[in-house]
């Protein structure tokens, strides 16, 4: 009797499962290219488990699988408004900068802020226009966005190429600031963006500038969750400096005051425990 139970539950769990991977392939394709390719599909998705996790479906190969047989078009005839939306649930401020930054590093600078929702808590909604000959890949995206340990939830295609994201963003991390061990000495090149940097249970930070530079400090502190735990500026040129590290620190952002022209020669920082 329980066999049979368990059975029967399992056959609802790989229906709905089933269901709701051709309701997202259809989403992503057009209703019309979808009926279009209907045995295609069929076919390369036949393997079902693949696509599913334990949680839902699997994204990044649902989309990888599309894009390999040709059937994922984010092109358009001509340049148009696009709206994306994020919706975070944790983290807000440090996945709002990955979020940033990840746009960034995919070639997307000049967009402009439709909304953004903040629940006061930990939710997040931030929505972004821009103009652009396709949509953002949406693979490529996830894929980024998963070197952050920002796990994607659900990705839906609206009208008008309305793309909306929902982000597990609880384990959210910055993968490209550079982790200094205490007592390690790190020596910075020419700058394109602040150094930022991870620390761990460390008291005070070494900084020098190097020969030539006309660096004015300006550093600033960051708890796990990128909240600001101190800042440190001066309006003079220093060699060096000296700082103490706040508890609970985890990143570090070292800049000039008003020029990265100011540090274009590079710096060295040395943590301290």
């Amino acid at each position: 009797m329980i066999k049979k139970i368990l059975i029967s539950i399992f056959l609802v769990i790989s229906l709905n499962a089933n269901e709701l991977l051709n309701q997202k392939i259809e989403n992503f394709i057009g209703t019309q290219n979808y009926l279009t390719h209907k045995n295609l599909i069929n076919f390369i998705f036949k393997k079902e488990y693949q696509y599913t996790t334990v949680d839902g479906l699997n994204y990044q190969t649902i989309l990888k699988t599309l894009k390999d047989n040709g059937l994922l078009n984010l092109a358009f005839n001509n340049p148009k408004n696009i709206e994306v939306t994020f919706k975070i649930n944790s983290n807000p401020v440090k996945s709002f900068k990955i979020l940033k930054d990840t746009l960034k590093s995919l070639g997307y600078y000049y967009y402009f802020t439709k909304h953004t929702i903040y629940d006061g808590s930990e939710s997040l909604t931030w929505t972004i226009k821009l103009k652009t000959e396709a949509a953002i890949d949406p693979l490529v995206l996830s894929n980024e966005l998963f070197q952050h340990d920002c796990r994607v939830l659900d990705i839906t295609k609206g009208n008008n190429d309305k793309w909306t994201y929902e982000l597990d963003t609880t384990n959210a991390s910055l993968f490209d600031a550079t982790y200094i061990t205490n007592n390690e000495k790190v020596v910075f090149s020419k700058p394109l963006s602040p150094y930022f940097i991870r620390v761990d249970k460390a008291s005070k930070i070494y900084i020098v500038s190097r020969t030539l530079n006309r660096w004015l400090p300006y550093v600033v502190f960051y708890d796990e969750h990128l909240n600001i735990l101190k800042v440190s500026k001066e309006e003079k040129v220093y060699r060096s400096i000296t700082l103490s590290i706040p508890e609970n620190t985890k990143y570090i952002k070292i800049t000039d005051l008003y020029t990265l022209f100011n540090i274009k020669r590079g710096l060295s920082v040395l943590i301290k425990e």
